[in-house]
């Protein structure tokens, strides 16, 4: 068990590693500097070469490129993130002041997402070619289908817009600051519901239908055909003999949907003007920040390696067979 943990461990930093290379020549081959911001501000026509050449010192980026990523991942290994190029201001400080809204989205999201996929594929899969599981089918095929960004433009058209239930975007009422603890913790999910129902909806339809595929399988076996000969309802052996076997295909997927869900944070927090990581790394792409760049892949690609290293875990932990292999 220790050798395999270590073993994902160490495949895990090495795919880190290599992820940030691949961003990192990415980032420099694209067209453009990163010093436009600082450059080339509006208004202004010519710059002191100068005043590139010290902002380049300053940034390190008269040197190569392998100089340049060897100083980034020196830092890295002091804690140090960098500074922006921006602003100046430390980027871990950056990422802190804004990963609690995006942690808050995703965990919403991937949490209301299995809480529902589970019943009604379950619900499907008791009753199949029924009303109720062509119903669904049609639903979730249709939800799974629809682009991330354009469910989202059709929440707030509908929702906001013409039925004015709920807010168009942000995260805070005006006046937020003078209310109680309660009405601000009211407030703040009010506003989540429209961003979080659009980041969970393809997950959703994609998770119902292999929970209703997996129980339809694992309830067509010998073992479900003779319990459920000995007189119990179709309904037990679904839950005694189809849950139990389907928990590790289950957790798997659970932890495969969150790279999805990061990728897919990144469209809704920028349509919902929500100030989340997601939101951060389009202004850092946009101003070619290449240290807030840098720190949200790191941040990303392990937060999704580590869902697919806990799934694992899980695997052991739910099916003793794997764990006396």
């Amino acid at each position: 068990m220790l050798r395999v943990l270590a073993r994902r461990i160490a495949t895990g930093i090495l795919t880190l590693f290599l992820v940030t290379v691949f961003v990192f020549l990415l980032i420099h081959l694209s067209p453009g500097t990163p010093l436009a911001e600082e450059i080339e501000p509006r208004g202004i026509t010519s710059v002191d070469p100068d005043a590139i050449a010290e902002l380049e010192r300053l940034y390190h980026l008269d040197r190569p490129l392998h100089e340049q990523y060897g100083l980034w991942l020196r830092g890295l290994a002091r804690g140090d993130l960098g500074r922006s190029f921006h602003d100046r201001r430390p980027v871990a400080e950056k990422i802190r002041e804004r990963l609690g809204v995006s942690v808050a989205i995703n965990g919403l999201a991937l949490a209301w997402m299995v809480l529902l996929s589970v019943p009604l594929g379950a619900l499907s899969a008791w009753r199949p070619g029924s009303r109720l599981d062509r119903y669904s089918s049609w639903i979730t095929y249709g939800a799974y289908a629809v682009p991330v960004f354009w469910a989202a433009l059709m929440l707030q058209i509908l929702f906001a817009v013409r039925l004015g239930w709920l807010p168009l975007a942000g995260l805070d009422s005006d006046g937020w600051e003078t209310l109680g603890w309660a009405s601000r913790a009211a407030d703040r999910m009010w506003h989540l519901i429209l961003p979080v129902t659009c980041l969970g909806l393809g997950g959703l339809a994609y998770l119902s239908r292999f929970v209703r595929a997996t129980l339809l399988e694992n309830t067509a076996t010998e073992t479900a055909l003779a319990a459920r000969a000995r007189g119990l309802s179709s309904f037990a052996v679904m839950l005694r003999h189809g849950f139990r076997q389907a928990a590790v295909p289950m957790l798997t997927l659970a932890g495969l949907l969150l790279p999805a869900l990061v990728s897919g944070s990144v469209i809704v927090e920028n349509i919902f003007a929500i100030p989340g990581l997601g939101r951060l790394f389009v202004e850092a792409a946009f101003q070619r920040d290449v240290p807030v760049l840098m720190a949200l892949t790191l941040l990303s690609g392990a937060a999704t390696l580590l869902g697919i290293l806990v799934a694992d875990l899980m695997y052991v932990v739910v099916d003793p067979r794997i764990r006396r292999a």
